[in-house]
């Protein structure tokens, strides 16, 4: 079935904010990037614990790594391949939500299982995509009905200006 980009969000063209960082914010970036992923996997096997502990301590861990990179180039050779394959990760990571969600429509998981990446349950998704489209259908009845009020104005208009009573102002 081919996209529907009315209920399919079209992503605008940015200009890459990457091109204006430091490479210790860009190291900084990367690895915050595999703490999410870590993260994000845990919650899926139910590890809220670890999923905890990484938000808790990850932030600083990143920060001595990022400073050890500055000082220690075999360490910054390592995150700096983080830099290299962090869009693809940030694919994988924008993957998963996508997937689970899928997985929970089936009823392969549950929801709750991935609450935090904005899963939701399969009804509540349902009745979203209903609302959208009866806003959409909603919207084109509106438009069609404005296009026949503005097809008698012009045919009004028009049948005046050929009958001889039309204004000056009108032609």
């Amino acid at each position: 079935m081919p996209r529907n980009s009315s209920t399919v969000k079209e992503s605008p063209v940015i200009d890459n904010p990457r091109e204006n960082m430091t490479k210790a914010e860009l190291r900084q970036e990367a690895l915050n990037g595999v703490l999410q992923v870590g993260q994000l996997a845990a919650i899926t096997f139910g590890q809220f614990s670890d999923a905890g502990a990484i938000g808790m301590h990850g932030p600083k861990l990143v920060s001595e790594v990022v400073s050890l990179a500055e000082s220690n180039s075999k360490v910054a050779s390592k995150v700096d391949l983080l830099i290299e394959i962090g869009p693809y990760a940030g694919i994988v990571a924008a993957a998963i939500p996508f997937l689970a969600q899928l997985f929970v429509n089936h009823g392969v998981v549950k929801a709750e299982l991935f609450a935090n990446a904005g899963v939701v349950p399969p009804d509540q998704l349902e009745q979203r995509m209903k609302l959208t489209l009866m806003q959409q259908a909603m919207e084109a009845q509106r438009q069609q009905m404005d296009i026949e009020r503005e097809m008698q104005e012009a045919r009004a208009e028009f049948d005046a200006a050929m009958n001889g009573h039309a204004s000056n102002n009108d032609i």
